[in-house]
């Protein structure tokens, strides 16, 4: 985060000078404390000392008696508690003077209670002081040079060597991408999608779904031709996204929100950017763009370009625009009749699971619910669904990447897998040939427990699910979708950033795992993703996929003309050489979004095609396809290889694997055989990794552990106490967070568990025998002189003038008690109310004798063939997850949200006086979660109302709290 610029400039001006008119307040309060406290040294009536004392507050605090001037009652608004005290002091001093049955004691509490309050301003002149010495420390360390900040110490040298190299082999790495062009086949390619979408002939609803499609494009392209595009209204949308974006620096993001503070800017900027439109057949870059290198918490070096900010809102808009159409497109084409095979097959035996068990209804079912989160919230999840959509990540909330450690190598370790490896293949091997080998009955049982129902093919007229009257029109551009109905289906708080919806899916995995284990024996998931993708997409496998979708030659050519941008390092200085790109799409950008998703919608409906229906969860270039099928699974990655190799594009090895976890490998605790065609390798995100055998996620202690020592090094790299906090909150606290994988119903309380001790671990390998508190504690010794700092100034929010120190704990423990402790239990409590369940229905059905021809609900008559014999128990499961009350009245659907769910919050419990006290800070507390708010404050407030007399460290007024807030809001620069 850089401190410079004219923002920097003014919170130090507007700093000094509330620190010199506090330092006067400050020594003026302190010289007439310290002459009251002399005077009353001398006194030895008690009385007398009270009134010596109670002219010293006020004189100190500058506060008027009602009693004493003889005027109408008034509490001074900047201390009305203490006001009231005086007052009533004041009557009970006169009521002493006459009434002797007022007692010493009383009059040294009320001496007690007057000096506390002298003592309490004190401490908030005081913590005043050490704040704005504080932001000074601060943005003077900000301002010093790289160089001054280097550490002396060989361990520093040594580490900073090592950023030094990383970020020269990443940026050569990148070069050699970006500046060397990877020219496809595009004949293959198109002959690759004209098969791919139907153009063979055989599925006649997919080429008229891609012929509706290549109209919305021309449709499209023509609403971008009509003039007046920008104006006030477009441009805050433009630059709200642009700031989401991550894309610009901080000076040129302070210059948008002043843009944003000027409707004459916005309408002066919506005039050029117009003319620009106009003339979008012969937009050119219109200078050499500057490359910029930065480093992310998670240690990956990326590429960003710097462009000028008019030429950054013109291409986010056009990005946007682009974006937002597109999803919508995908999405009509997703429910085009017969186009996409889909997840939820039609029961072809459902009349007869409706004579026995009456009318069923296919949503909200298991299945329903899983087609409507693929649906709403992984198709095609990296485009905007709106235009004002800006949903951004905190700083933090990246994903850990994993590399192979050589070091600690075990040849012991290595064999055993190796040998497991062997097994795996030798007893695959082994099932196919007692496959090829049992009798013809046996053989088509055994296939028809690993592969997918047969398809299905749906008439016009009729969406997925559901018939005509679930098809809703949109007008622009005619745009359609039959799920309008289904968004009852999704979390009550469905994820929207990215890193919302990566969590999400662990859960989604978990929830599968747990339940497809225990009603199919078995499951079985890959995972993989893209090496390189941003800078290695191949431009000839852009131009053809856009090409193929019905872009014209105008557009072709903008896209061409923005991907092969002339490009110059920043670091290299302005002499540097210009090359122009030749490879791959910049980071961060809307344009470039487009240009990988469309892409990576073929790879999406390829996979769906090759699978007769199985959803691939992809997340832009990282995806996971899993199934109870194994051939499933199988067949998908098929379609994953033929689509990387046309495309020209490469799988990353150290993020592909694959694991299959069956019921009975379990129970005896071995490797499930896996098909050999399928990847090898664990699946892994952040510092969580699959457990092969049980199917659980772990925490990777060791990567954990080699992260904790990249924190103390950032640590140690934070010369204030502001930016040394603000890293641990982002790192120790978002970081770790996030890739320990949000707590929710289907991890269990096992995981919550292992996430309290791995921060327990973190303190204690940073810190060693001390902690976090303590830690700072001495610094503030050290560096300002201070002593006996209250614990909850640590931990109180900054807008009270706290620290804001974040501990990770709090939301832990706030959980622990709430959530799921077995989930797997839960399952089988369901299976076994399930098998109850089973023999009523059957007793009930036996009961109605020859009633049961006739469906009292509908009045509906059965055929006098039916059976007269109840269904078996198998094939009353057997559809389980395709009907809502299929016998159980929603209960396995409402099973299935409820292990999809994050646990609820358990804070504790307050009482009247707290909640006062909170009530009369919360617009100072904006943007802290309540219950961890309270919890902070029920655990340290006592400590705090006493050394402040309330829960403000700092009076309002006295430092420029708002403005460091806001600067301490930007991104946290990492070294190296």
């Amino acid at each position: 985060m850089s401190a410079g610029g004219v923002f920097s400039e003014t919170l130090q001006s507007i700093t000094t000078t509330k620190l010199t008119e506090l330092s006067k307040r400050r020594n003026n309060f302190e010289t007439k404390k310290k002459a009251t406290k002399s005077a009353l040294s001398h006194e030895s009536d008690q009385r007398k000392k009270l009134r010596l004392l109670l002219d010293g507050v006020q004189d100190g605090f500058g506060i008027k008696s009602s009693i004493s001037k003889k005027r109408p009652h008034i509490i001074t608004p900047t201390h009305p508690r203490l006001g009231i005290l005086i007052n009533n002091v004041e009557r009970f001093l006169a009521q002493a003077e006459y009434d002797p049955s007022i007692s010493l004691k009383a009059l040294h509490s009320w001496e007690h209670s007057l000096m506390q309050q002298m003592n309490i301003q004190s401490s908030k002149y005081q913590y005043a002081t050490l704040y704005g010495e504080l932001v000074t420390e601060w943005l003077s360390k900000e301002r010093e040079s790289e160089a001054d900040n280097v550490s002396e110490t060989s361990e520093g040298f040594q580490q900073i060597k090592e950023e030094s190299e990383a970020r020269k082999q990443g940026r050569s790495q990148w070069e050699k991408l970006v500046f060397e062009p990877c020219d496809t086949d595009q004949v293959a390619i198109t002959a690759y999608l004209r098969s791919l979408f139907g153009n063979d002939g055989e599925n006649a609803q997919a080429i008229k779904a891609l012929s509706d499609l290549r109209d919305l494009v021309e449709g499209f392209e023509v609403s971008l031709s009509n003039p007046g595009q920008f104006n006030e209204a477009v441009l805050t949308w433009t630059i709200n996204g642009l700031l989401a974006s991550g894309l610009l620096s901080e000076e040129k993001r302070a210059a948008l929100k002043d843009f944003l503070a000027s409707p004459v800017i916005l309408n002066e900027v919506a005039d050029v950017l117009n003319m620009r439109m106009a003339a979008i057949d012969t937009w050119e870059w219109d200078m050499d763009v500057a490359v910029e290198q930065r480093r992310h918490i998670n240690g990956t070096h990326h590429m960003f370009i710097d462009e000028d900010l008019l030429q950054a809102l013109f291409l986010q808009y056009i990005g946007v625009k682009w974006s937002v159409f597109l999803k919508k497109a995908f999405r009509t084409f997703l429910v085009s009749p017969g186009a996409w095979s889909p997840l939820r097959k039609p029961v072809a035996d459902k009349t007869r699971r409706e004579y026995f068990l009456g009318s069923l209804d296919e949503q909200p079912s298991v299945q329903s619910t899983r087609q409507v989160i693929y649906n709403y919230i992984y198709f095609m999840s990296q485009l905007p669904n709106s235009e004002q959509e800006d949903y951004a990540n905190e700083d933090g909330e990246e994903e850990v990447q994993y590399v192979p450690q050589p070091t600690g190598f075990n040849p012991a370790n290595s064999l055993n897998v190796q040998m497991m490896q062997m097994q795996q293949q030798h007893a695959y091997q082994q099932s196919l040939m007692q496959l090829n080998q049992a009798p013809e009955r046996d053989r088509k049982m055994m296939i028809a427990q690993q592969q997918p129902q047969g398809r299905t093919k749906q008439t016009a007229g009729m969406g997925r699910g559901g018939a005509m009257r679930h098809r809703k029109i949109i007008p622009e551009f005619g745009f359609q979708t039959d799920y309008a109905d289904d968004k009852s289906e999704l979390p009550e708080n469905p994820p929207k950033t990215q890193m919302e919806i990566k969590q999400f899916l662990l859960h989604l995995l978990s929830t599968e795992i747990l339940t497809n284990t225990r009603f199919h024996g078995e499951f079985t998931c890959t995972r993989s993703e893209f090496d390189s993708w941003s800078p290695s997409l191949p431009h000839s496998t852009i131009f053809c996929v856009l090409s193929f979708f019905g872009l014209s030659k105008r557009w072709l050519g903008f896209f061409l003309k923005f991907l092969e941008a002339p490009l110059k390092f920043v670091e290299d200085g302005p002499d540097s050489e210009v090359r122009t790109r030749k490879r791959g799409v910049p980071g961060a950008h809307a344009l470039s979004s487009v240009c990988g998703e469309v892409i990576l919608f073929c790879l999406d409906y390829a996979v769906n095609q090759k699978t007769d229906g199985a959803v691939l969860y992809r997340m832009h270039d990282d995806f996971w396809l899993w199934s109870p099928s194994h051939q499933t699974v199988a067949k998908g990655w098929e379609a994953i290889v033929a689509f990387s190799e046309i495309m020209g594009v490469t799988l990353d090895k150290g993020k592909t694997g694959t694991v299959r976890i069956t019921q009975d490998g379990i129970a005896s605790k071995t490797l499930a055989p896996i098909d050999p065609i399928l990847p090898e390798g664990e699946i892994r995100w952040g510092f969580l990794k699959l457990d092969p055998i049980t199917g659980e996620f772990t925490i990777d202690q060791p990567l954990v552990s080699r992260h904790v020592e990249e924190l103390s090094s950032q640590l140690r790299d934070k010369k204030s106490i502001f930016s040394w906090i603000q890293a641990w909150n982002t790192y120790a606290g978002r970081f770790f967070s996030s890739n320990f994988g949000k707590p929710a119903h289907c991890f269990g309380r096992d995981h919550v568990d292992a996430m309290l001790s791995s921060f327990k671990q973190i303190q204690q390998q940073i810190f060693s025998d001390t902690n976090v508190v303590e830690y700072l504690k001495s610094n503030l010794r050290e560096r300002f002189a201070i002593d006996d700092v209250p614990d909850g100034y640590f931990y109180f929010p900054a807008g009270l003038g706290g620290l804001e120190l974040h501990n990770p704990f709090v939301g832990l423990l706030q959980i622990r008690g709430s959530i799921t402790a077995d989930p797997g239990r839960t399952i089988d409590d369901f299976l076994v109310a399930e098998k109850e369940n089973y023999e009523r229905l059957k007793r009930n059905w036996i009961e109605k004798g020859d009633r049961r021809n006739v469906d009292p609900s509908t009045g509906r008559n059965y055929n006098e063939e039916m059976p007269k014999e109840f269904m078996s128990f198998e094939e009353f499961t057997k559809h389980r997850e395709d009907f809502w009350n299929d016998g159980d009245e929603g209960a396995l659907r409402d099973l299935y949200a409820r292990l999809l769910e994050q646990p609820d919050k358990e804070t504790v419990q307050l009482d009247d006086g707290d909640n006062t006290l909170l009530n009369g800070v919360t617009g100072s507390v904006e943007g802290m979660d309540n219950g961890y708010l309270k919890w902070i404050v029920k655990l340290y407030g006592e400590e705090m109302k006493e050394r402040f007399g309330g829960l403000s460290v700092v009076d309002k007024g006295l430092l420029p709290i708002g403005m460091v807030n806001l600067f301490r809001s930007g991104k946290v620069k990492w070294q190296g």
